[in-house]
């Protein structure tokens, strides 16, 4: 069992990952931004060219890019919790009060007022939301919206796409053992 001090250490270190996290995790969704964003502005303006496989390509592209962030988002979600859960392990302890736990009341109350809403699960939100959007872009920019006939490009690249997506579902999780 730990002593004192340990449980200092351990409280200092797992308190500045947990902060890198909270950074990563801002750093990491607005270069997911960046990216979606382009394919939102190169979707718009290619909707009206004549390559008419060019806006699927794109809607492909912001689907996978999109996909990628809300996993990467419930990634961020699942690190943030378990250093959260390591620094409530030892606190206690060490600052004598449990400091993630404790409700503080609402001193700013009304419709304008404070709320407890957590900033990842909303941009998780947005990320499934993005996701959906793009389906539906690259639904309008197929050739069936379009009143075309399906040739080999587009059909290629959706099954491209899906199988990238499925490989990002299944292929994207850690691989370190899940300790109880």
């Amino acid at each position: 069992m730990p002593d004192l001090e340990q449980n200092k250490k351990i409280l200092e270190y797992a308190a500045d990952v947990r902060k890198f996290e909270i950074g990563l995790f801002w750093t990491r969704s607005l270069f997911f931004w960046g990216f979606i964003a382009a394919a939102f502005v190169a979707y718009g303006v290619s909707i009206k060219e004549s390559d008419k496989d060019i806006p699927l390509a794109i809607a492909c592209f912001g689907l996978v890019c999109s996909v990628a962030w809300t996993l990467v988002n419930r990634g961020n979600k699942y690190w943030h919790g378990a250093w959260e859960q390591k620094v409530e392990s030892v606190q206690v302890e060490v600052l004598g009060r449990d400091l993630f736990s404790h409700i503080e009341p609402n001193r700013d109350l009304g419709w304008w007022g404070a709320r407890r809403y957590s900033v990842t699960r909303l941009t998780i939100a947005l990320s499934d939301f993005t996701v959906v959007v793009w389906l539906a872009l690259g639904a309008k920019a197929s050739p069936i919206a379009r009143g075309g006939s399906w040739d080999c490009v587009p059909v290629l690249m959706l099954a491209i796409t899906a199988v990238y997506v499925i490989a990002m579902l299944v292929g994207g999780l850690s691989r370190r053992p899940q300790v109880n």
